[in-house]
């Protein structure tokens, strides 16, 4: 125990009392012991230690919340460092016809990664030809999958050339019913937009594949190459 002083009359008082016995003034407070102290000093961690975990389950996740959509993985090739180079030319004689059958072939400049059952990065490869007997022709093919387009029934392919918009092109499966290959309508519309421009993407649907988009690097494209000598 000690004495204080009362702050009305100055009259020493016990610690432990709550008034003056002289003017009946309420004595100051008790001064804080050291259990005390050490006891807010606990509780003031605990609270503070509660509202930061609060504050981190109340953070937004950097993942946006809403589903995930599956998309096909797409790989790029470098350019090549000759302009032209992906391109191949090629003459065959067909010997039914006596007439030259002429191919130019490029592959597509990214990979794309197909899921089950087609899984694996593939090319697709875009081949011009001209033909005694089929005349003149577009041909765009995957190396496996099945390219939803049948050879009784045309389908739509989407072609878009260097930055103008998008356009819908009407396509057919081969005659022999192959998955893998379809033949793009109106030959003279793709050619004269492909000589003018350096890359062409085209998507079509692949069963369990979704849509997805195949480039090409069309810069370079020789003419002189390709077309029949007159």
């Amino acid at each position: 125990m000690a004495l204080i002083k009362c702050k009305e009359c100055n009259t020493e008082v016990s610690s432990k009392a709550e008034t003056c016995p002289k003017c009946g003034a309420r004595v100051a407070s008790k001064p804080m012991g050291c259990g005390t102290l050490i006891g807010v000093l606990f509780l003031g961690v605990i609270i503070i230690s509660a509202l930061s975990s609060i504050n981190k389950n109340n953070t937004p996740s950097p993942q946006s919340s809403s589903p995930s959509i599956p998309v096909a993985k797409t790989t790029s090739t470098p350019a090549p460092l000759v302009l032209g180079s992906q391109w191949s030319y090629s003459q065959v004689a067909d010997a039914m016809s006596k007439g030259t059958t002429y191919h130019a072939v490029a592959l597509s400049s990214n990979t794309v990664e197909f899921d089950f059952p087609y899984a694996g990065a593939q090319h697709a490869r875009l081949n011009l030809r001209i033909d005694p007997r089929y005349g003149k022709d577009i041909i765009f093919s995957i190396e496996k999958g099945q390219i939803l387009c049948h050879s009784y029934e045309d389908c739509t392919v989407l072609v878009r050339f260097d930055d103008e918009k998008a356009a819908n092109y009407s396509a057919v499966g081969a005659a022999d019913n192959s998955t893998e290959t379809i033949f793009i309508r109106n030959y003279g519309r793709f050619v004269e937009k492909m000589l003018k421009a350096k890359q062409v993407r085209i998507s079509t649907n692949i069963y369990q594949q979704g849509a997805p988009v195949f480039e090409f690097d069309v810069s370079g494209f020789d003419q002189s190459k390709y077309k029949p000598k007159k």
